[in-house]
């Protein structure tokens, strides 16, 4: 996707170049990648993804012309070095089918040594494709934990600190996100096949309970984050406060 390139293009000249128009061109490309994911989340009936892909882009714009207004450009050179470098986590995967093909089979041959480890045979009968109870079920990108799991490589290894903290919380992150995921995983399929909500199980298991526990499990593994790396707290809680002085002043201006 060409959008998806020209913004993390123009994020990483706006570390380098600290450019204000090149900033706010960079964000707002980057909030149009998410607000393309609104189609397909809606095709699948997935509404809370969509309402995530509406919120984002409205942030990304926010951000991109907060980085016109404010007088801390150094609060918003540093969240796009990192957001930047969640981007290359993520990004290759997304659009290089032999990366997409590659982690998706990975994730497949976990989940179905997991629930066999756990006493539920699942069968894999393609690279994306795992077989349980009469129903078949495939596996997509995002049932590999991989937007997360970017998110937390690029905040923890891309903020200023100390390696050694860095890495402590690049561990207590991603890896744990990888493995929870393949419970998610075992959890939607094991209620899909045995139907343990009725006919609307994969539904119920996959779009409200699961986002609902990953959704608490991720606000865990963010605290945990910052109590190792205060300064990935600090730097969100400027970006905040930087958001709010922006459009506040814009308001007062405005009457």
């Amino acid at each position: 996707m060409l959008i998806v390139l020209i913004s993390v293009f123009l994020m990483l000249a706006f570390v380098l170049t600290k450019n204000r128009i090149v900033g706010f061109l960079g964000w707002t490309a980057f909030g149009l990648v998410w607000l393309s994911e609104i189609p397909y989340y809606l095709s699948i009936s997935d509404y809370f993804n969509t309402c995530l892909m509406i919120l984002a882009f409205v942030l990304f714009v926010a951000i991109g012309y907060a980085i016109t207004k404010t007088k801390r450009l150094e609060v918003f050179v540093d969240v796009t070095s990192f957001s930047a470098l969640a981007s290359l986590f993520y990004f290759p995967f997304a659009l290089d089918s032999f990366l997409k093909k590659a982690i998706i089979s990975a994730v497949s041959n976990h989940t179905v040594w997991l629930a066999n480890a756990l006493g539920f045979k699942f069968q894999k009968i393609a690279f994306n494709e795992i077989y349980f109870k009469g129903k078949h079920v495939e596996l997509i990108l995002a049932c590999t934990g991989i937007e997360s799991m970017a998110l937390f490589a690029g905040a923890t290894l891309g903020i200023r600190a100390d390696f050694g903290r860095r890495l402590k919380a690049f561990l207590i992150s991603v890896p744990v996100i990888y493995v929870l995921n393949l419970f998610r995983n075992v959890f939607v399929l094991s209620a899909y096949g045995y139907e343990w909500f009725g006919e609307n199980s994969f539904y119920i298991a996959h779009n409200v309970i699961s986002k609902v526990l990953a959704t608490l499990a991720l606000v865990l593994i963010s605290l945990g984050v910052f109590r190792i790396l205060p300064e990935l707290a600090d730097l969100i809680y400027d970006l905040k406060d930087e958001l709010v002085r922006v459009f506040r002043h814009d308001r007062e201006d405005g009457d």
